[in-house]
Formats: C-alpha cells, structure tokens, sequence
C-alpha cells in the first residue's frame, strides 16, 4: 500500500505526524476492536489524483471526508469546527474535490484567527454510517468538570445537529449505571441505548488513557459507531465552591459586572480593595451603618462580592432605622436614591455634583498623574496608584447611584408595561428604551477592570461603527412607532396615560446618563497600569521577576518586600500564579456562593419577573436577565477577551463571560448578546438596546455550555437562549 493513502487498520496510521492526531485516535481504536468504520488517510504529501485510488479500495460512497491536521485534538486545545468536514460525498468527482477542500482549510482566515496555520493536512475518509441517530458523548461532566459522570446528546440523522447545535436533541446524564434525561422533548435515545453509548465513552477514556473525552457516535441497525474521539479540553477540574464564609456573595453585583475572569493576585490586593474601601465608606457616610467585612471573597481566583450590605430580613431593617433615619430627615433627598421607590427624589442631586464637582476632580487628577508617572522614581509610584483608586472608588459609588437609577427607574415602566399594556398590544418594555444614547468607544475603554489586561487602546482594537449613525435612526423610529402604540392603547385612559408619560420619561433619561457616566470610570486605567509597569521594570531588571508584566501576579505586600531587598522565591511563585490562573479561566464558576436569604432572593425574582416577557420554553438551553427586546438567530461565536475579537463575523451571536465598554465595537457586528454575568442595567443590556438587537446576561455558564459554531437562539425580552 503507498505511503500517500494509508488504512485506518494499518500500522502506520498510528504515527500522528504522518496522517495527523485525529486519524491517528482511531487508528488506535480500530485495532483495539472499537466499532470504527472503515477507512483511510489521504497524507499530506499525496498527489490531487489520489480519489480514484479511494474509491477502489472503498467503493463509491458515500464518504464521510474529515480534517485530521497534526494540530487538531490536543489536550489544550481541540481547534474544533476551525476545519473542514464534508459529509455525503459520493462520486470520484466529488471525493477529488472534497479532498483538495478539506486539505486546504488549514490555512483558511477562520483557522488563522483562531491560532492555528497548516498548509496541507492529513485527510481522514470513511464509509459513511447510514445513521438513524448520532451524537456526542462526553466521558465527565463538560460543564461541572464531574468525573464519574457521562453526558450523552443526541439527534436524528447525522450528528451535524449536535455538533452544530441545529435541530432537535435529546441529552441524558448518566451516573453509576442510571440514566436520566436533562433536555429534549423527543424520545430519540431509550434508556437502554443511553447507557450503551455512555459506557463505550467510558471505554475509550480507559483505552486512551489521557484523560476524560468526547466521542462522536452514530447508531444504524441496532449497530452502535464511533465516529471520533478526542480530549475534553478546558476541563474544569474537580473544585469546591463552598463560601469560605458564612453568608452569600455574588460575582455578578457591582465590580464583579466588569470582571470576566479570576482576579490577578496585585489587582485584588491593591486596586479592587483600595475602590471598594471608597466605595463602601461613601455609602457608609451617606446611610450610617457601616458594612461588615470582608467585602469580598476570592474562592479559586474568582471575585465574590460580599451581599452582607444589603438588610435581608425584617428584624435588619428595623435595627437599621435609628441609623438611616435621622440622615433621612435631615438630608432626605441624598439619602432617598438609596431605597428605589423614593430614589427620584435625589438622583438630580447626585448628577449635579458628578458633573460639577466628582468628575472634575477625578480628571484632573488622572491628568497629573499622566504628566508626573513616566519621570517618578518607582518609589515615589505607589502613592499616585492609591490617589487614583480612592477617587476610582469614589467615582464608582457615584455610579452605583447615579447610572444605578436606570435599574430603579426601568422597574416601574416594566411594571406599568406588563399590568396595563402587554395584556392589550404584547411586545415589551425593552423596545421603549433603544435608541436613546450613540455608543462610542474610546482608548481607555477595559475589557475587564483587572489592570492585568491592557486597555482598547493599547490592544489596538479598531472601532467599528460604520452604519452606526442609520441603524441608530431606525431604532429611534421604531421606539417612537412603539410610543405611539401604547399611548394610542391608552387613549382612554387619562390617568394611566399621565403615570405613562412620567415613567416613560424617566426611564428614557436614565439611560443616556448613565452611559455617559461609565464612560469615564476607567479614564485613570492607562496610567494605573503605566504606573505598575515602571514598577514591574524595576523588579525585572534587578531580577526579581522576569519581565515587566510579572508584577500582576505579585501581591502589593510582595511588592513591597521585593523594593526592600528580599526576594526570596518570588520567580519561582510568579511562575505557579500564572500557571493557576490560566487554569483557573477554565472553571465555571456559580453565580451565587452560599445561600441568598429568602427576602432578597424574593426581591430579585419579583423583579426579574417584572422585566421578562411570555417564555417559550421550546429546546431551551440556557436562561438569564431579560435585557434586549427581540429574536435573532446565528452561530456562536465564545470569545473570552480582545485577543479573539477578530474570529466574531457579522450576524454572529456573541457569546462571552462580560461585556464592558471595550467591547462596544462588537455590536455593530454580531446579531445576539449572551453573557455569563450583568443585569439589566449592566453594560451588555443598556448598549445592546441601542444597537437594537437582542441580549440575554446573567446566564451563569453560556461561555461553558455553548459550542463555538453552535445555532443559537436569543429571546431577550424572554431571557431564553435556545437551539435552533
């Protein structure tokens, strides 16, 4: 047999630098007796007349023609779907032509984006498995990271449904020899047949030995295949997410909105404390009653906002009194934005003395430090960081005032929405609000508030707004055509109208205010993180760390013992903190540790309620916020930060842990929001609204359980993402 075409049976197709990792898996599993169907490897070095030679030992088809580059379905990373499979090909003409295809896609624009360049790869060419049901099997749990666990999915026909996320499926958990269904409303699997397929995962887990895996399976006949056979990759390990302390904590309240990642250990130590010090004292000043530490918990790098502000049962509210009431009589209108049914008594004050006083201040201040950074002495540095997020921090407790009215003032609209106008005309309160604010990126804009990770400035990411200004126009027409109809339902009714119109138009002006707020918070990021450069320089050419950006990964306590002379160990932990890091942007953490008291947990479920339109619960896969009127439907596309923005197409839906300013550009792109974290009135809702297509934030683990490529669903007035 020549060296060009090689049976899967065959010795040689075990040697993955010959006919790619892929091919070489199953060549591995054939030969150990696994159901693999037959077939063969069309090598790199093969010449483009090779078909004819396939179909003599094959026969005509049809012809499943794979991707098996030497890159594909590694440990870390599986470059799954980046490139070509065809299936059905039948015909010398065809198999000629799919070859050449499939060969060449490893040097596509799609493969480059992702990270990963082959000229020519190795093909992988099968009979094609005539399949009643197919699917994909995953020998751990692919979102808890659970061992001992099988998910089997499923669908009718070939597995490009699964794999795609297109058509209907059904999907089981398998656990110890018991078999449940998770998803689905059609009986494609019985029990029996669940079972039989989460065991051969099992197998082939124990047979590769590496790990725990995903196989792609067909079943015809009453015979069950493997199709392929790769790693799980981005794994979470086996953690425990129990609350180091009594109480409950989120990761998606405040900061933790901006953060869609683990902390780096000098971002939690120096920046994040010293703003939610400020923070905290501004509201402690503002109500009396001073929070308890800690404000926060970091369990496996993640962030954790502490909840123990908030007085979650009667009894608090009542001890809370003699301290809120005389500030209350005595300065009712600062202290009245705090408690949302009074809150507009006194958010004009507050934005006057933003704009007048706040915001001045904290300019000028950012605008000296520019000035002064570059020729200060590392020494001299730290001081200038701690100005800057005292302010950062003060400026934020503005913003959870200020911008957080917007929340407070959507609540009574969605309200008066739902009672008085859904029942008569449908739609939502959401198409109210778009179109009222033009986005605008700017340098300073952060994908995360981590200083770890550069600004839209220095990552050179290109604004994109070209059909901004006519997109804007047409959703002003629609939220006006939207206006019409509702005072057009209420024309009848004086006095609903008139409680319409003053709900209507504070909401309305929340929304550009609070935009422009935020636009400014992380005007000081440039300089903070210019400023913990010239410290890491420092550290790196006297040797304690290797490089500049090491620093992130010290805490400001090592920090300041390395400027004092030890430096014991601090490479070496640098190293390890990293390493853990990367590891820790695998896990899926919980919104939520510990236990939300009853009274809040109701709160936020009445107005949760009062925000999502009527549900479908048809093949739905994931459930978050309602926070973007409308319906679109596109692939998938999981980005984490700005190093991937360039993989996101047009009418794709974005699908990523949080979205911050930095990743306005996005939106003029894609069709759909989808977000791991937010709220309403987080940054992914409030701009989505003004590009006027759909977000669904708040999911908890879209960035785990959607496939890149997947076709999705959005509803964001239902808050639902479902398969197609």
């Amino acid at each position: 047999m020549s060296r060009k075409v090689i049976p899967l049976r065959d010795e040689r197709a075990g040697d993955a630098r010959l006919v790619g990792r892929k091919a070489a898996t199953l060549a591995r599993l054939a030969r150990a007796g696994y159901p693999v169907p037959e077939g063969l490897v069309v090598t790199v070095d093969a010449e483009s007349g090779v078909a004819s030679l396939v179909i003599d030992l094959l026969g005509d088809g049809p012809f499943a023609v794979r991707s098996s580059g030497v890159s594909e379905d590694e440990a870390d990373t599986s470059w799954a779907g980046q490139y070509e499979s065809l299936l059905d090909v039948t015909g010398i003409d065809a198999l000629g032509d799919a070859i050449e295809h499939v060969r060449a896609s490893g040097a596509t624009e799609r493969a480059r984006s992702y990270g990963s360049v082959e000229d020519r790869i190795p093909v992988l060419i099968q009979r094609q498995v005539p399949a009643a049901f197919a699917g994909v099997a995953f020998s751990a749990d692919p979102i808890s990271g659970e061992r001992g666990v099988q998910v089997v999915t499923a669908t009718r026909g070939l597995g490009v449904a699964v794999v795609e996320g297109t058509g209907g499926t059904d999907t089981w958990r398998v656990t110890a020899g018991s078999a449940s269904r998770t998803t689905g409303t059609d009986a494609l699997l019985d029990r029996d047949v669940a079972l039989e397929i989460a065991a051969l995962a099992a197998r082939v887990e124990q047979e590769l030995a590496g790990g725990p895996v995903d196989i792609e399976w067909a079943r015809t006949g009453g015979a069950l295949w493997l199709l392929q056979a790769r790693p799980m990759t981005a794994l979470p390990g086996r953690v425990d997410w129990t609350p180091p302390l009594k109480g409950a904590f989120a990761r998606n309240f405040r900061l933790g909105e901006w953060l869609g990642d683990p902390v780096t250990p000098l971002f939690e130590s120096w920046l994040l404390t010293r703003m939610e010090d400020r923070l905290h004292e501004v509201h402690g000043q503002l109500v009396g009653v001073r929070t308890p530490r800690p404000l926060h918990v970091v369990v496996h790098g993640w962030y954790f906002y502490s909840l123990a502000f908030l007085p979650v049962s009667p009894a608090a509210i009542l001890r809370s009194l003699p301290h809120v009431l005389p500030r209350l009589i005595r300065d009712y209108r600062r202290v009245a934005v705090m408690m949302p049914p009074v809150a507009h008594l006194g958010v004009a004050l507050w934005e006057r003395e933003w704009r007048d006083e706040l915001l001045p201040r904290y300019l000028r201040t950012v605008e000296r430090a520019e000035r002064e950074v570059p020729s200060l002495a590392p020494e001299a540095i730290p001081p200038v960081i701690d100005e800057l997020a005292d302010q950062a921090g003060e400026y934020f407790a503005s913003i959870t005032i200020v911008a957080g009215y917007a929340w407070k003032a959507e609540l009574p609209l969605a309200r008066f929405y739902g009672d008085a106008l859904r029942p008569r005309i449908g739609g939502s309160h959401l198409e109210l609000l778009q179109g009222l604010h033009r986005p605008a990126s700017q340098a300073h804009d952060v994908v995360s508030l981590d200083w770890y990770q550069p600004t839209l400035g220095e990552a050179g990411a290109t604004p994109d707004d070209v059909g901004l200004d006519a997109r804007l126009e047409r959703l002003a027409d629609a939220r006006e055509a939207a206006e019409k109809r509702c005072r057009a339902a209420l024309a009848g009714h004086p006095k609903r109208l008139a409680r319409f119109e003053r709900v209507l138009g504070a909401a309305q002006r929340a929304i550009p205010v609070r935009e422009e707020q935020l636009s400014h918070f992380t005007r000081s990021w440039p300089v903070l993180r210019a400023a913990v450069l010239r410290i890491g320089e420092d550290l790196s050419a006297r040797g304690v760390i290797g490089e500049a950006i090491d620093v992130f990964f010290l805490t400001r306590t090592e920090v300041g013992v390395a400027r004092g002379g030890d430096m014991t160990e601090l490479g070496k932990l640098v190293r390890e903190r990293r390493i853990a890091w990367r590891r820790q942007r695998r896990l899926v953490p919980p919104l939520v540790l510990g236990s939300l008291p009853r009274m809040l947990e109701t709160l936020l479920r009445s107005a949760d309620d009062l925000l999502r339109g009527p549900v479908d619960d048809h093949d739905v896969l994931l459930r978050g916020a309602a926070a973007s009127a409308g319906r679109a439907t596109g692939p998938a596309r999981v980005v984490h930060d700005t190093t991937e923005f360039a993989r996101v197409h047009p009418g794709d839906v974005l699908v990523c842990p949080a979205t911050t300013p930095a990743w306005t550009q996005l939106f003029a792109r894609v069709a759909a929001i989808v977000t791991d974290t937010g709220s309403p009135s987080s940054h992914a809702s409030i701009v989505a609204r003004e590009y006027g297509i759909p977000a669904v934030v708040g999911t908890g683990d879209a960035t785990a359980r959607v496939r890149d490529g997947q076709l999705l669903t959005v509803d964001g007035a239902a808050g639902t993402v479902s398969r197609l």
